[in-house]
Order: structure tokens, then sequence, then C-alpha cells
């Protein structure tokens, strides 16, 4: 397919994590020339930004690139998964596949600015990428690269100093496997390092997903002072040992219960706290999942992602699963029952939250004095009263039928 560089309306479709949605904003600032549309309005070029992390997002990527190919314009696939070797890959007319968003660009005669934040009510910084990790399950090593690469601490301030001034109240920190920021640096610069400096320019910090062994004290004692706002994404993936060391996990069940109570224990009030789980993870029995059941029902999450196990090709736990695979039924009674319990801990959560005063990013004006925004604690409602976008509100939260809002406090 020649280089579509005629084209003019540029439609991004993206799958997959805050890293991916970043690095799709941050493709789109350097389209100079182009007009961002969204997809259902037709585009003289599509772009998909795609993730790998299960076989039903590839699967997702497959579907949507040919859906859009039939439309007759060009068809760029990136991300994740165009640096597979998925042998499902579409190869019809119209269709190409480039690795990264630098290739991209690059194929349209562009360049991206890696001195780049993403200025939405609450921006998105992406300090770190890379990932060494060895879970049995993920392919993400290996199309994102297997050695940590850290934005340099200079950069990140001035993206930071960047956030500042155009008034930004919040900023979120993120990477492919942000708590090892800085582990290949030489002047042992972390983590904490950069949280440390965004809390003092910026003011408020929430973080990505962390796993529980890269929280260490002086991020407890980060959070203890009231320099991470209480919301933090703690991956589980399994809760009993036997899977997760199946699972070449880092952590077992003991760190991690550790590490939550560890972080619950630095707020005055409950924090948000949730995770993602896979279920029918190869050779997982009944046992194993009453188990991780318990082990959940035991600790302080407000939310959780639940993720039915699928092959990825080329990784151990595909082998495993052909040898020992959970049946598609148990894996669907498994999901639903974990599903309903972290909705009852999301519920209670919720109503929790009724009559606290806390902080409120105002992100998004859907009516006159209506505004779109989320909390210290995550939780994203709808706020009653006069206000502007980005600004920090001190609220109370309501309940009025079965409807949750924010009012000033």
């Amino acid at each position: 397919m020649a280089s579509p560089s005629g084209s003019r309306r540029v439609a991004i479709v993206t799958f997959g994590c805050k890293v991916n949605l970043f690095e799709s904003e941050q493709l789109a600032t350097a389209l100079s020339g182009y007009t961002l549309v969204d997809a259902e309005e037709g585009a003289d070029l599509y772009i998909v930004n795609g993730c790998t992390v299960t076989a039903a997002a590839d699967a997702q990527v497959r579907s949507m690139a040919r859906r859009l190919a039939r439309t007759g314009s060009p068809v760029i696939v990136t991300g994740c998964y165009a640096r597979t070797d998925d042998t499902h890959r579409p190869t019809e007319d119209g269709i190409v596949c480039l690795p990264d968003i630098a290739a991209v660009a690059k194929y349209l005669e562009r360049a991206v600015n890696d001195d780049f934040t993403v200025l939405r009510a609450r921006p998105v910084i992406k300090i770190e990428d890379g990932c060494t990790g060895s879970c049995a399950y993920c392919v993400i090593p290996s199309v994102r690269g297997r050695d940590i690469r850290s934005v340099q601490p200079d950069t990140v301030e001035q993206l930071l100093r960047s956030v500042h001034d155009r008034g930004y109240r919040e900023v979120v920190l993120t990477g492919i496997h942000v708590g090892k920021y800085g582990h290949e640096r030489v002047d042992g610069a972390r983590l904490a390092d950069i949280v440390e400096m965004a809390h003092a320019i910026v003011g408020r910090v929430r973080l990505s997903s962390l796993e529980a062994d890269e929280i260490d004290d002086r991020l407890l004692a980060l959070a203890a002072a009231g320099k991470i706002v209480p919301h933090w994404h703690i991956p589980l993936q399994a809760g009993s040992d036997t899977v997760l060391r199946a699972m070449r996990r880092p952590s077992d069940t003991k760190l991690f219960a550790e590490k939550v109570r560890a972080v619950a224990a630095c707020y005055v009030e409950p924090p948000a706290i949730g995770t993602d789980l896979i279920v029918g993870f190869p050779g997982e029995s009944d046992a194993d999942f009453e188990e991780a059941f318990a082990f959940v029902s035991s600790l302080p999450f407000t939310y959780g992602h639940v993720f039915p196990f699928s092959p990825r090709p080329g990784t151990p736990a595909a082998e495993m699963h052909k040898k020992i695979g959970v049946a598609p039924e148990v894996k669907k009674e498994r999901s639903r029952r974990l599903r309903e319990l972290f909705a009852e801990k999301k519920r209670d959560f919720q109503r929790s939250q009724v009559g606290r005063t806390m902080a409120m990013i105002l992100e998004t004006e859907v009516a006159p004095d209506r505004f779109e925004g989320t909390t210290d604690t995550y939780f994203q409602l709808t706020y009653r009263g006069k206000g502007a976008i980005k600004e920090l509100k001190k609220v109370v939260i309501r309940k009025e039928g079965k409807t949750y809002f924010a009012e000033e406090a």
C-alpha cells in the first residue's frame, strides 16, 4: 500500500491500556495537516492502535482492521498487536502493519514528539517503557521490550512544569511497568523521586498500575504524607499461591496482602484499591479457585477487573493450556462469581462515600452547572454546581434515590 500522504481526515481507534491511549494521543498531535475525526464519521485514513494482552484483544484488533478496510480507505495497524507474529494477521489490500507510532509517523512523513503530555483535565505522563517480567501468560515483554527504559528525570520535570503552567491540578504517571522506573539508571532515581517531584510541581499525583513487590517504604511514606491520592491499582492475577507460582508472578499472597493492607493504612479514610484477576489459568482446580475467592473477599478492594484466561501463542501458558486447560463453562462460572463479588465491593465502597468530603477534578461539562469528574478515590460522578473544566473542587458526596452526585462542600 502506498503512503496515503494525500489523505486528510484521520481516525485513530485505540485498544488497551493507558499507555496505548497516551501513545494514540501522542501520534495524533504529530499528524499536522490531518483532521482528527471519529471512526464512525468516516475517514480518509484509519489507524488502529492495537492491544495484544489476550487472544480476545487480538481478535478485536483484527475485526476492527477488516471492518475499516471495507470502507475503501487505507488502514494502518500499529501498537503491541503489530509487533506480534499473529498467524491470523489481516492481509487484505489496504491494510499495513507498522510496529509503533514512530514508524507510523515516519510512514506519513511526520515525526512524534517524545516530550509529550496528554493534556486532559487529569494529564497523563508516560515515564517508562518496557517490562522485565516473565509471567507465563504474557507477551508484553516481547512486544514492548525486555529492558526498562525510563524517561530522563529532567525531561519529566519539564513535562510536569508544562502541566502546572497550563493550570492543571493533577497528573497521572504511567508506563508499561511504572514501578520499575529508574531501575536501569546509575544515578539511583526511582519512582518515589518522580512522585516527590510531581507533587512539588503539580500538587496531586495518581499512579497507574503497580506490582505489589514494587510498593516500597518510600512510596508508602509519600502516601501517608498525602502526596499520592488515595487510589491504587495493584494487579493480583490469582489468589492461590499454587496458581501464582504456575503463572510466574512476582508476589505470593502473603506479600500481596501485606502491601494492600499497608497502602490502606496510609490513609485516614479507606482508599480506592483495584486489582486484576485471571480466571481459569491452566491447572486451576476448584480448590485453587475457592482459595482465591476467599482471599479476594478478605482484602479491602473497591473494584476489580476479571479476565477469563485465553492462551497467547508462544507463551508457556499456551502450552500448559493444551494439557491442563480449564473448561470454558467452568471459567464462565468462576468469572461470574468474582464479578459479582467485585460489584458488591464497589457498591459497598460507593455507599461509604456518601457524606464524605474530598477533592474532585472537574473534567467534562455536560450541562449548565453540571460536570463529570473524578474524586480522589476514583469515584466518577456528576458535580452539581458552578465550576470550570480542570478546576479542583472540595466536594461532599450525596445520594438521591439511586444516583450519586457531588456538590460543593
